[in-house]
């Protein structure tokens, strides 16, 4: 059973990492509605915006002028909270790996004990720092589609959610679930150092039964 907890928690953080660092990395956190002119494919990411024309069959991308450009607040918001959340996905993967039973790189059960609750606890803040940057998207992406419909010019491209956004969602709960498996090996593995307390007390009393047949 403690074999496939493991396992199960090294695959959710493998699924955290890849999910959060790929939905930084790619250019859809915004695509065409199905409403608009379906001419040309449109992505808007968090830091470009690409075009896939389906006549010349050719994908093409604008970078921002400059990242430190005024830009809303929900784009700087949503570029400060992945790159977090990848930065701190990358360590409490690496500490979930030091804390597991197959790598023998922690010898000492109590240290194993302290990977996984630090893994536990930095996946935790990387579930939630997506969550709100994944939220706060959402909103903006709600009211920029309704004031563009609102405008009903025809053929005006307007956007929904891409799947760069749906993968950050899926980073965040794979987080999620991944700190609630460390919690749970956490709790239900027996304390080393209760153990060798308990080593200690048999011991002595081991010891002080050889005395007493000793005297006697």
């Amino acid at each position: 059973m403690g074999g496939a907890v493991t396992i199960f928690s090294i695959l959710c953080g493998v699924f955290a990492v890849a999910s959060t660092i790929t939905s930084l990395c790619t250019d859809c956190w915004q695509i065409n509605s199905k409403g608009s002119v379906v001419l040309s494919t449109r992505c808007r990411g968090l830091w470009r915006e690409c075009v896939w024309d389906k006549f010349v069959k050719i994908w093409t991308c604008d970078v921002f002028n400059s990242y430190l450009n005024p830009h809303p607040a929900a784009i700087i918001l949503t570029r400060t909270l992945l790159i977090t959340s990848s930065i701190a996905s990358a360590g409490a993967f690496l500490c979930l790996l030091l804390g597991s039973e197959y790598l023998s790189c922690c010898q000492g059960p109590l240290a194993k004990q302290r990977c996984l609750r630090l893994a536990a606890g930095l996946f935790f803040l990387v579930g939630i720092s997506t969550s709100v940057g994944v939220v706060r998207y959402c909103v903006y992406v709600y009211s920029l589609h309704q004031y563009e419909v609102s405008l009903k010019i025809p053929g005006f491209p307007s956007f929904e959610c891409g799947y760069s956004l749906w993968m950050a969602v899926g980073g965040s709960l794979g987080a999620i679930v991944a700190a609630a498996v460390s919690c749970y090996e956490v709790l239900f593995t027996k304390d080393p150092r209760a153990n060798a307390v308990k080593e200690v007390a048999e011991s002595g009393c081991t010891a002080g039964l050889d005395i007493v047949r000793t005297y006697v």
